[in-house]
């Protein structure tokens, strides 16, 4: 699942977590003072390490401080801000209307990365609108938080580069076999002058057909678990990596069975049988891979149905 859809999932949630943290921390008597509202500013960024940026507004929706940005960004983020009239922003229009926005998620243009931005409107006693405390939230650090998925989530780039060397390994001893292959070529022109050798021909064959299984399982490590964004707790993403792990080692086994069945067919008539036990374990692992992708969509829908009744019953 990508991080929209995870986003969309979570978004009450997400929403109802942010508006508190904003809300706990908006006090009308902070727009009167610039340099306690930028302190409390501080003081969440400090708390909450997925908040990238906050600032204020004030009840007509001009910037009254600066931004006060995470320690991350300062390199890319200017603290400045303050005057900016952000009146026309879709945030500040439905603040006005009501209780905390949480915003679909956006390419921030201060960050360059994803984000969404969350607001609270800050009311005096007798209700007026005071000010505007606005923050731009890295969700998936925030998600991550909510889903205690905090520690996994530290440890990603070492389980990556780990599964990065054995790509790399998988791919050098395809790349090894692949070369054996073609001295494997070499003899079997020499192979031609003898009508009755083979050996050579189905050699290469073999070679090749197991250098392109270990080169196709090694690119699907490396796109599933390097460069692919994976959600460990969907069980479609488990799914979707058996599926081609499975359909690299049906294709090599395919290959293999259809040479045993040539190459028995000419030395030895009597194993047919053998290969042909290997064509039908092919087949039946064709057919529980197709029944386990069928029984995981089925499961995943009917859990997407629960969680999404329950939600309408809350």
């Amino acid at each position: 699942m990508n991080p929209f859809e995870r986003f969309y999932e979570a978004r009450q949630e997400l929403s109802t977590f942010l508006g508190a943290i904003l809300e706990g921390a908006g006090r009308p008597e902070l727009f009167a003072d610039r340099t306690r509202l930028t302190e409390t500013l501080r003081c969440l960024l400090r708390k909450y390490p997925f908040l990238d940026l906050c600032y204020a507004l004030d009840g007509e929706g001009r910037q009254v401080c600066d931004n006060v940005v995470h320690a991350r960004h300062r390199k890319r983020i200017a603290a400045a801000g303050a005057g900016a009239d952000r009146s026309h922003r879709a945030y500040y229009r439905q603040a006005l209307d009501g209780g905390a926005v949480l915003t679909a998620p956006y390419l921030s243009s201060a960050t360059r990365e994803m984000c969404v931005t969350a607001a609270v409107p800050v009311r005096g006693r007798d209700g007026g609108l005071v000010g505007v405390l606005v923050a731009d939230v890295d969700f998936q650090r925030a998600l991550a938080l909510l889903e205690g998925d905090r520690g996994r989530r530290r440890l990603e780039p070492v389980f990556k580069a780990i599964y990065a060397l054995f790509s790399l390994g998988l791919l050098v001893i395809s790349l090894a076999l692949g070369a054996h292959a073609l001295l494997a070529l070499g003899a079997m022109w020499s192979s031609f002058s003898d009508a009755n050798t083979y050996a050579a021909p189905f050699q290469a064959t073999i070679l090749l057909t197991l250098a392109l299984a270990i080169f196709d399982l090694a690119k699907t490590i490396f796109e599933e678990e390097v460069l692919i964004h994976k959600d460990v707790r969907r069980h479609s993403a488990t799914r979707r990596t058996l599926t081609r792990f499975i359909a690299a080692i049906l294709i090599a086994i395919s290959i293999e069975a259809l040479m045993l069945v040539f190459k028995f067919a000419i030395d030895k008539p009597d194993h047919l049988r053998d290969a042909a036990w290997l064509i039908f374990a092919a087949v039946g692992l064709l057919l529980g891979l197709g029944v386990y992708v069928f029984l995981g969509a089925k499961a995943e829908i009917m859990l997407l149905q629960h969680r999404r009744t329950a939600r309408r019953q809350d």
